[in-house]
């Protein structure tokens, strides 16, 4: 069993005391280590320096004012440069460490592997002492005591070109991945949580860590048990101590704490069926398997696709591989290959999908033969699966599996077609699979199928005549000759979905134009029943017409399907057997009401195209006067336009000339204003005078002289008025 190659990401600060358990743990089974420094100052730079397998990078915060929010950020996304370099991702920290209790962790992975597992999230438990241990051994060996924590159950293994997104919630406590998901059957994988080695050093780390925090955690309440201070932190290491247990007397996935995050998104779990024992192969014979690729322009991906089966678990196998015609290098790529269980036959010109399919099996020594196409790649274990169930169901001729559906750069995507469909089918009679495949159409991925060669040898070759189903039409002529199909409910190929629908099965016109000619020739395998076979598959749609020949009763109950396709079929086949009065009249009868063609159909549509152009005629009429009347609002609300600027104009004026006067009059009172206190001022003067002069003996004794004045004044102003 190949041994899995594993990349481990992690972020270290000042943890020199931890570093030694660290790599004694997990140096047997890592084999790249990532390892973010966030400014330690303890000696940890010197250690992670001087270690092998250490690629050292620095932790830079994305947010500035949050210390858990950017740890987040850089485990959901740092791991992604390893697809297509590692077969498992592990993101911890430095004081978890996982493990399986009692197993060798490169064998636990590379058979979960095997199984179709793509993630394994942890059960959490923190261990606890009351001292740091000096720095020799495993701590899993050394410290074992402590207590289950909801908190530690964590996504921490996953394969990378499985999940397109981990989703990890702050502290990874918790994640919402996406992709192709399955779980272990059972939960073993444990993480053991280190940080509680000592009070005082714990304490003091604690009190480091809170200073590190931002105001958004601080804000949001994360990372708070970093504030918890001493007393309560006390308090909690008493609690732990009083339930810590010894951990190697317990069953983790009995004790630990739910509920399970990942059991809450019910995520698919594998199998629990025991993998059969890899049996090697026998020199100098036929191997058991026999993959059949056929090859045509796919430089970018053929070359996944043959590192894909050289690393399956499974190695009784050949691959036959037949090129038809690249011009893209892809056949250079193929010779590069030395493997001699790959056997290579190149032709200089395109000759079809059937025709390279079939001589890639007249070349296949194989007691079974599993389909590959060249820009898929097949799954860990695809072929310990299917050969372990071929050879505990004798009865199962053709066993498929889903497929994973991945994009050009082999992520996890949409596919096209519902391939799970079929499972709705189980227990897989032939009855089922018959039935859809006439009244629907295909439902299996060829590309996971693996098949007996007696199969292939009941049957004879595929039609060279069909480009895109003649997939479809093997499997309606193996169970017409009796192989059962079986569907295994888990991925097994990844399925690439090309961009602009390169794939020859995906919905392009051209593959549609194709598919619905192809589809009406292949229905005509129904027409080839035999009257047992009829009765099992359509007994309960009853006879047409009682002891009518086979294919005119397959052709009435394709009439009432109503596709293009069964009609075509249903016209062709009467019109083929058409050779007595009776069959002749009801040729007539069908041809003036089968609509074959989907004449009818392309009428209708252009009955309703030509409604639709009136209905935009008038609309365009009715948009025309919209347009004329809004000109005429525009030209009147032109004039309103002019007509205001000139009121505005002549308002701006007025208030201009309003601003004037209210300047003169405020100046005017003011002089005035100034004047009254000037008169003011003088009046007061005067009186004061007066006043004093009256306090005088002499303005008192000439006050007769001052009136007698005054009244020969008044008399010469009266007669100066006579005058």
């Amino acid at each position: 069993m190949k041994t899995p190659i594993v990349h481990l990401y992690t972020i270290c600060w000042d943890e020199a005391d931890m570093l030694g358990f660290f790599f004694r743990h997990y140096d047997p089974w890592v084999d790249r280590y990532v390892i973010y420094d966030d400014g330690s100052t303890d000696g940890s730079l010197d250690i992670l320096h001087a270690h092998p397998k250490v690629e050292l990078r620095r932790f830079v915060r994305t947010n500035a004012e949050s210390f858990v929010l950017s740890h987040r950020a850089l485990q959901n996304e740092v791991w992604k440069e390893s697809r297509g370099l590692a077969d498992w991702i592990v993101v911890t920290a430095i004081d978890e460490h996982l493990h399986v209790p009692g197993r060798e962790m490169a064998g636990y992975l590379a058979e979960e592997a095997d199984r179709g597992v793509t993630l394994i999230p942890a059960l959490g438990f923190d261990l606890n002492h009351l001292d740091m241990p000096d720095d020799v051994g495993l701590l899993t060996q050394r410290i074992i005591h402590g207590r289950p924590r909801i908190a530690f159950n964590k996504l921490s293994l996953f394969k990378p070109e499985a999940l397109r997104e981990t989703g990890f919630g702050p502290g990874r406590h918790g994640a919402v991945p996406q992709g192709d998901l399955c779980l272990p059957a059972q939960d073993n994988l444990v993480l053991w949580h280190y940080k509680h080695l000592g009070f005082i050093r714990n304490a003091n780390r604690e009190a480091l860590q809170a200073e590190r925090l931002g105001q958004v955690d601080r804000a949001q309440g994360l990372g708070q048990h970093y504030l918890w201070g001493r007393e309560r932190l006390r308090a909690f290491w008493d609690e732990m101590d009083r339930e810590s247990v010894d951990l190697t007397q317990v069953v983790p996935n009995e004790v630990c704490i739910r509920p399970l995050w990942w059991e809450e998104q019910a995520l698919r779990r594998a199998d629990p069926t025991p993998l059969p024992p890899l049996v090697p192969a026998t020199p100098g014979a036929a191997p058991t398997v026999s993959v059949l690729v056929k090859s045509f322009q796919h430089v970018r991906y053929v070359r996944q696709t043959i590192e894909s089966l050289l690393a399956q678990s499974f190695q009784d196998f050949e691959i036959v591989v037949t090129d038809d015609g690249s011009t893209d290098g892809t056949a250079d790529i193929l010779r590069s290959f030395t493997d001699p269980r790959i056997r290579l036959e190149c032709w200089p010109e395109n000759r079809g999908i059937s025709a390279a399919m079939n001589a890639t099996i007249a070349r296949a020594r194989g007691r079974y033969l599993a389909i590959l196409n060249s820009d898929d790649w097949a799954l860990p274990g695809r072929l310990r699966r299917q050969v372990a169930f071929l050879d505990a169901h004798p009865e199962v001729s053709l066993v498929f599996g889903l497929p994973r559906p991945v994009d050009e750069d082999g992520l996890p995507t949409t596919a096209f077609n519902d391939f799970a469909y079929a499972l709705r089918f189980a227990p897989f009679p032939r009855r089922a699979w018959l039935r859809h495949f006439f009244f629907q159409g295909n439902v299996l991925n060829a590309p996971t199928a693996m098949i007996r060669r007696e199969a292939y040898e009941a049957v004879g070759p595929y039609d060279p005549r069909l480009t895109n189903l003649q997939d479809f039409d093997m499997w309606i002529r193996m169970l017409m000759a009796g192989h059962g199909i079986h569907l295994l409910p888990e991925p097994l190929t990844a399925f690439r979905i090309r961009a602009n629908h390169a794939n020859t099965s995906a919905p392009s016109p051209e593959t549609r134009l194709r598919s619905s000619f192809e589809h009406a020739k292949v229905l005509g395998r129904f027409a080839e029943f035999d009257d047992p076979l009829y009765r099992e598959v359509f007994d309960e749609e009853g006879d047409v017409q009682p002891g009518e020949e086979i294919a005119l009763r397959v052709a009435a109950l394709s009439l009432r399907i109503g596709t293009i396709e069964h009609r075509n079929f249903a016209m062709e086949t009467l019109f083929a057997r058409a050779q007595t009065i009776d069959r002749a009249t009801r040729l007539r009868e069908w041809g003036g009401q089968v609509d074959a063609l989907n004449i009818r159909a392309v009428e209708e549509r252009d009955a309703r195209i030509a409604g639709l152009h009136e209905v935009l005629a008038e609309r365009d009429r009715t948009l025309a006067e919209r347009k004329n009347a809004v000109a005429e609002r525009d030209r009147s609300l032109a004039k309103h336009v002019d007509l205001v600027a000139t009121l505005e104009v002549a308002l701006a004026q007025r208030r201009s000339e309003e601003t004037e006067q209210r300047s003169a009059h405020t100046a005017a009172v003011a002089a005035l204003r100034a004047e009254v206190c000037d008169l003011e001022a003088r009046l007061a003067g005067a009186s004061a005078s007066l006043a004093w002069m009256r306090s005088r003996l002499t303005w008192r004794l000439t006050v007769p002289l001052r009136l007698l004045a005054r009244h020969q004044r008044r008399i010469r102003q009266r007669i100066g008025a006579w005058l």
